[in-house]
C-alpha cells in the first residue's frame, strides 16, 4: 500500500510539472481541463498505476518519471504546434454565426461541445475571432461565432471554401491527455498480448504436456502396481506360513490334551466298598459283610 501511494504521489507531481508552463502562463481554462483529467480520468490513473506497480517495485520515484517522460515525448513531435490547425468553411447559417469547416486534422476528435478556439482567415486579417464547438464529426467541426465581423470586413460575403486558421490552446491540452491515455492502452495492450501468448503456448502444448502427464501418471500407477503385487505376494506367502504353523499348532494341542488325560491323578477314596476302611476306624460294624435286610 505504501508503494502504491508513492506511486500515486509520484505521478501526479510529474503530470503537474508537465503542465506547469500553461498554468503559470495566465490560461485558467487550461488549469480546468488540467483539473477536469485529473478528476474525471482517475481510474485511467489508477490503472497506469497498477500496470507499472511492479516496475515500480524494482525501481524507483525518478525512474518512472524519466519512463513517463520517454513514452509521452516519443508521441509527441516537438517541431509540432497542436494548438494550430487550418480548414475550410464548407456552410453557414443566414446569421452567419454558425459555420460549418472542413479540416484534415483527425485530432479534432478531441474536441467536445462547448470547448472555446480562435480563428482568422488569412486572405482577410490578423485578428482573431472567438468561437466554440457544437457538433464535432469526422473530418468537419460546427461553431459558434461570437462576432464573426471581429475577424472578417462587414459588408463582404464570406465564401464556402474560405481558408481558416484555427488556435485552440485546449486542443493541445487534449491531445496530451490522450497520449498519456494512449500509453496506459498501450501498457494493458501489452499486457493482454502477455497473458494470450502464455494461454496460445498451453493449448499449443496440450496435447505434449497431456502425454507428459499421462506417462508419468502411468509411471507411478506401474510403481504402485509393482508394490501392489509384492505386498499381495508377501500376504500369500504370510499366509501359507500361518496355515502351515496353524496346522502345527493343532497337532501339538491334541497331542497335550491326550497328555493332559493320561496324566490326570484320581483321587481314591471307595463310597461303597468300605468295609476295611470302617475296621480301620474302630467303626462297630461286623466281622464280614452282613447280607441285605429287607424290611
Amino acid at each position: 500500500m505504501r508503494e502504491r501511494q508513492v506511486f500515486q504521489d509520484t505521478f501526479f507531481c510529474y503530470y503537474v510539472s508537465l503542465y506547469s508552463m500553461e498554468i503559470k502562463s495566465g490560461h485558467p481554462i487550461t488549469f480546468f481541463i488540467f483539473a477536469s483529467f485529473l478528476f474525471i480520468n482517475l481510474q485511467s490513473v489508477l490503472l497506469l498505476q497498477d500496470s507499472y506497480a511492479e516496475d515500480f517495485a524494482k525501481g524507483s520515484g525518478p525512474l518512472i518519471q524519466k519512463r513517463l517522460k520517454e513514452k509521452l515525448e516519443t508521441l509527441f513531435d516537438k517541431n509540432v504546434d497542436y494548438r494550430k490547425f487550418s480548414g475550410r468553411m464548407t456552410d453557414r447559417d443566414k446569421v452567419g454565426d454558425i459555420l460549418k469547416v472542413f479540416t484534415e486534422n483527425k485530432n479534432i476528435k478531441f474536441f467536445k461541445p462547448g470547448d472555446p478556439l480562435e480563428f482568422r482567415l488569412p486572405n482577410q486579417s490578423n485578428s482573431f475571432c472567438r468561437g466554440f464547438i457544437k457538433v464535432v464529426e469526422k473530418n468537419y467541426l460546427t461553431l459558434y461565432v461570437k462576432n464573426l465581423f471581429s475577424c472578417f470586413k462587414k459588408g463582404e460575403y464570406m465564401r464556402r471554401g474560405s481558408q481558416m486558421v484555427f488556435y485552440a490552446p485546449i486542443l493541445e491540452e487534449r491531445v496530451k491527455d490522450a497520449g498519456l491515455y494512449r500509453i496506459i492502452l498501450l501498457r494493458k495492450k501489452q499486457e493482454y498480448w502477455d497473458q494470450l501468448r502464455k494461454m496460445n503456448q498451453f493449448i499449443w502444448n496440450y496435447d505434449q504436456k497431456k502425454i507428459k502427464v499421462s506417462a508419468a501418471y502411468d509411471k507411478r500407477i506401474v510403481a504402485l502396481e509393482n508394490k501392489k503385487r509384492k505386498e499381495l505376494d508377501v500376504l500369500l506367502g504370510k499366509k501359507r506360513d500361518q496355515v502351515l504353523l496353524q496346522k502345527e499348532i493343532v497337532k501339538k494341542i491334541e497331542r497335550l490334551d491326550n497328555d493332559l488325560d493320561y496324566y490326570i491323578i484320581d483321587q481314591y477314596e471307595p463310597e461303597l466298598d468300605r468295609w476295611h476302611l470302617d475296621h480301620d476306624l474302630g467303626l462297630p460294624v461286623g466281622k464280614k459283610p452282613q447280607k441285605k435286610k429287607y424290611l
